[in-house]
């Protein structure tokens, strides 16, 4: 055999060597990771604790006043005087604009005077006639000053003196603040839950940090139209309205329609259906056993454990690969849908 057939026989003896000892390395780790896997469970561990689960239809909408109207005048005219301006505070019956009124004021004096008159020789029918014009010009006298229908704050001033208004123009918006509400719509799948009583939780676009209670007051009958999507309307009354909160605001809504309180929690990735069964990887002094329990509320975050468990015990958190991995085949995994949130016991959703 010649010099380079023994040197290509070497190299070729040194590379079956290498690729033999690599291969070993690689079925060694395999067989350790397989015998790891076996022994140690995957994923972390949790305690079973106690706590609040709530599950809620959430919906966004703008915050509205208990009252909120556009003011007009029911007689044109030309604007002799305004009495306030934004953003003030008026009472009910308080004079907020004057239209001039000489028209009106000799028209109301020229109709008291005809009845007057009537009154000595007329026929009953032009008496009632003449009773009939004087309540036309005492309406159109009292309808030159505009007087706040309500208690409220002023939104918005339209006027000012010297211009000319038409009847039935708005010149003025009133708010009546002193009960607020979020309207929103509701989907036709979700309104079925909905019942009015029922607690709500109200955050702001604006002020994200801010959460507000408040309480359903009234579900609508009829949908609102919007397009192919069936929307019903609902109406949420803020229990405690915070002074930044202004009409015409985007908020969100988290209507509570089903809570769980003080009971037993654990994450809902914790639970395996199998063999239509509901069971957890429960962790002991001897290792991993699998224990069937009786589940309640979920959230599709955590769920309520009825029966099964006791608080205390460990459970891993996630035993989806545990059960692949020891029983060689695929786990029936199913998920419960649902926009719910978390609160701890005694404490409102967060």
């Amino acid at each position: 055999m010649s010099r380079r057939r023994k040197g290509f026989a070497k190299i070729a003896l040194v590379i079956l060597i290498v690729m033999a000892a690599v291969g070993y390395g690689y079925t060694q780790r395999n067989r350790k990771a397989e015998q790891a896997a076996a022994v140690l469970p995957t994923g972390r561990e949790v305690v079973v604790t106690r706590g609040d689960l709530s599950r809620s239809v959430s919906s966004t909408g703008t915050i509205a006043a208990a009252q909120d109207l556009e003011l007009a005048f029911d007689v044109g005219g030309k604007v002799k005087e305004v009495f306030v301006q934004t953003t003030q505070r008026v009472e009910k019956g308080d004079v907020l604009a004057q239209l001039a009124d000489t028209e009106q004021q000799i028209a109301y004096l020229a109709a008291k005077r005809d009845l007057e008159l009537a009154k000595f020789d007329a026929a009953p029918n032009v008496i009632k006639e003449k009773e009939l014009q004087l309540q036309i010009a005492e309406t159109n006298l009292k309808n030159t000053t505009l007087r706040a229908p309500f208690s409220g704050i002023v939104a918005r001033v339209d006027i000012q003196p010297e211009e000319w208004v038409s009847s039935g123009t708005p010149v003025m918006r009133l708010l009546d603040t002193s009960r607020m509400f979020l309207n929103v719509g509701v989907d036709e799948v979700d309104v079925r839950y909905v019942e009015v009583g029922q607690e709500v939780i109200v955050t702001l676009e604006a002020y994200p940090e801010l959460r507000l209670s408040g309480r359903v007051v009234e579900v609508g009958i009829v949908p609102d139209a919007a397009g192919q999507v069936v929307i019903f309307p609902v109406k949420i009354e803020l229990d405690d309205p915070d002074p930044r909160v202004k009409v015409g605001m985007s908020a969100e809504a988290e209507i509570v329609v089903e809570k769980a309180e003080n009971v037993l929690i654990v994450p809902f990735e914790a639970v395996t259906v199998r063999d239509g069964r509901n069971v957890v990887a429960k962790v002991t002094e001897a290792g991993v056993e699998t224990v069937e329990v009786v589940t309640g509320l979920t959230d599709g975050f955590l769920i309520e454990i009825k029966e099964g468990l006791n608080e205390g015990d460990r459970i891993l958190a996630s035993n989806y690969e545990l059960y692949r991995t020891l029983q060689g085949g695929s786990v029936n995994r199913s998920r419960v849908s649902g926009g719910l949130r978390i609160s701890a016991p005694g404490g409102m959703p967060r």
